[in-house]
This record gives C-alpha cells, structure tokens and sequence, in this order.
C-alpha cells in the first residue's frame, strides 16, 4: 500500500500542472509567460534536489515525507486559485521546492523498506505508482476542471489526507534490518553484469525523458484551450501517455535482463525519436493520441532505467538527488527551448521535432558513456559508497 503515496502525490501534481496551465491558455497568457510559469517550478525542485539528494538517510526519510506533503497541499492549491502571472509563478516556484522533498524522500524510504534483493521490484512498483497518478491527474484535470476551482480543492485536500494516512500507518524497516540502501542487486542469469558507468547513463536518460516530456505537457494543454478544445478531450493523450507508461514501467520487473545493454538503449530510444517526428508532421488530435500513447512504453523504459541504475550502486540518496535535479534541468531545457523553436517557426508542433533532436543527441551520449565506462569514471561511480543507515 506504501507506494500509493507516490501515486496519489502524481496525482495532485499533474492535477495542478494541467489546471494552472489551461487556465493560462484562457487567460491569454503567452507561450513565453507559460514557459517561465512550468521553468521555475523545474528551477526550484532542481536546486531543492540536490541540497535534500545529500542530507536524506534512512533515518530521517519519513521526517522529510511529511514536510513534502503537508507542503505539496498548500502551495498546489495556491497556484490553482491565482490567474495572474506573478502569483502563479511565485506559487509554482514553493510547488517544486515541495513536490522535490516529497519524491526524493520517497525514493530513499523505498530503498530502505525494500529488502535485499528488492530494488528492480520496487522501482517498478514506484513506476507504476507516480505515472499512474500522473495518469489520473491529467484525466481528472481535464475531467473536473469546468466544476470549479472548489472541487479540485477538495480533492487535493482529500488526497493530502490519505497520503498521510498511509505514510503514519506504514510500519518501517527496522534501521538496523539489511535493505535494498546498501546491496548491489544483479539481474537474473544471463544478464549483463552491474556496471557503475550506467550511473551517468541514468544522468542522461532522466534529463532528457524530461526535456521531452515537459514541454508537451506544459505547451499542449495551453494550446488546447486556445484552439477551444474542451478540457477533457485536451486531457485524452496526455493520460493515455502515462497509463502506458505506467504499465511499462511494471513490465520492466521481468525484463530486467534488458538493463546495462546498449542494444535496448539505442531501439526503443530511437523508436520514441522516430515518432516524435511522425507526431510533429501529423499534429492533429487522433495521430496525437495515439503517437503519445505509444511513446508511452519508451518513457515506462527510460524512468524505470533511470531510478533503477542509479539506486544499485554508489551513493544511492546522492545519485537519485542528481536524477531528481536532472529532472528539473531537463524540464526547464526543454521548455525554453521548444518556445524559442515554436516561437521562431511560428509552428507550435515544432516542439516535436526539438525534442526527437534531443533525444537522439541523448543516445549518441549515452552510448559514448557505457562504452568509455573504463578507468577513472569507472572508479569514481562504481565505488561502494559507505553504509548509509
């Protein structure tokens, strides 16, 4: 029951990431304001991450959820009741400093609550989990969001109060009990050996599943009411994208024999390139849904990847802090990024193929890292870090 928490948290997230940005489709607020609006809070839960990436232990993890939480609550309800650009943008910068303490302390209470031998399942479950919730966001969102702003409040609230619920009524891994924090966990026979090299590919693959993600999500609803798509049908391919990816994300347990190859990085990466570019060239709303539904399995991969690769070996708390930054860093490259193309084209589907651009100078990169993963680097991220309890 522990990872509905991250789930219902998405939830909220993508609930008010979708209603702050379709009301500024309404409002008449540029793609540029816009941009800076989605910017900041990436600014925010980037530099958030990384102070909370190195001060988290399994001790204090749950200390830290509870901040994350009551803080998510009250800074997602300012941003939906505000219209105006400096109070949305002021309360979107809180938005990321919270939702940062929340999903970085979640993931190093994960890893301690897991035992030995329990990371690729709980990476999994936790994939499933938050893009489920994203999922449900975008759909409820889209769904609720002509009700009012009262209604999305109390759902909030309501899912503020069960996520406590779950966190105060979850017993904890005794501190001294041996956890998924401190083993190094090998895949099932025939897999490719851990590799401490993979840690920077995890580097690349969060940074730019976000660059490409962002943007769609952040620019696509916005456009939608612009054009005067109704909510719910703005909200369709967004869903579709994370209930796909969610299920891939799962579906990564058994196929954990794909991790620490080049082979799957460079396919299922270079198939998600490739449909970027279709999507850009056929923009229309029944190519988008089923365009980003399918890109959904590439992301159910990457995310999965990401997390993974960086909680088997290192400093674990460290290395997601840095993961969790790159999000923030992908997302706010990628925003400024596709505004200036969309701006300079005048072709809002630019964005498109900004990011299948990103995301093939990605592979490339990381390609280069698992195989020049020798030597000093090898050293260097490979090293056991010390025991952290």
């Amino acid at each position: 029951m522990i990872f509905a928490c991250p789930a219902l948290m998405d939830l909220v997230i993508f609930l008010v990431y979708f209603a702050v940005f379709y009301s500024a489709g309404r409002s008449g607020l540029t793609d540029r304001e816009c941009a800076w609006i989605g910017g900041i809070f990436q600014l925010t839960y980037m530099a958030t991450s990384l102070g909370v990436g190195w001060a988290l232990t399994r001790r204090n993890a749950r200390t830290f959820l509870g901040v994350g939480i009551l803080t998510c609550i009250a800074t997602g309800i300012w941003s939906i009741t505000t219209r105006h650009f400096g109070p949305v943008f002021a309360g979107m910068a809180c938005f990321g400093v919270a939702a940062a303490i929340f999903f970085n302390a979640f993931q190093t209470f994960m890893r301690g609550d897991a035992p030995p031998g329990g990371l690729a399942r709980a990476t999994g479950l936790y994939t499933l989990a938050w893009s489920g919730g994203s999922s449900l966001g975008f759909l409820l969102s889209g769904t609720l969001y002509n009700f009012g702003s009262t209604v999305l409040i109390v759902l909030i609230l309501v899912v503020g109060g069960l996520i406590s619920a779950l966190i105060l009524r979850h017993p904890a891994r005794p501190d001294s009990a041996p956890s998924a924090d401190e083993h190094v966990e090998n895949g099932p026979p025939g897999s490719a050996p851990v590799h401490g090299a993979y840690i920077g590919v995890a580097w690349l693959i969060i940074f730019t599943a976000m660059f490409v993600q962002r943007p769609i999500q952040t620019f696509y609803p916005a456009l939608c009411a612009s054009a005067h798509i109704a909510p719910w049908l703005a909200g369709l391919p967004l869903f579709l994208h994370m209930f796909i990816q969610a299920l891939a994300g799962a579906g990564m347990i058994p196929l954990r024999f794909l991790l620490y190859r080049k082979t799957p990085l460079v396919l299922i990466q270079g198939a998600a390139a490739g449909l970027l570019i279709f999507i850009g060239f056929h923009p229309a709303i029944g190519f988008l849904a089923a365009g980003m539904s399918l890109l959904g399995l590439w992301a159910g991969f990457a995310y999965f990847s990401a997390v993974y690769y960086a909680g088997n070996s290192g400093l674990r708390s460290r290395n997601i802090g840095i993961n969790e930054c790159l999000v923030g860093l992908g997302s706010f490259s990628g925003l400024i990024l596709s505004e200036y193309f969309m701006k300079k084209s005048g072709n809002p589907a630019m964005m498109y193929g900004v990011c299948a651009g990103a995301l093939g100078v990605s592979i490339v990169l990381q390609c280069a890292v698992a195989w020049a993963g020798t030597g000093r680097f090898r050293t260097v991220c490979s090293a056991p870090g010390p025991r952290r309890t």
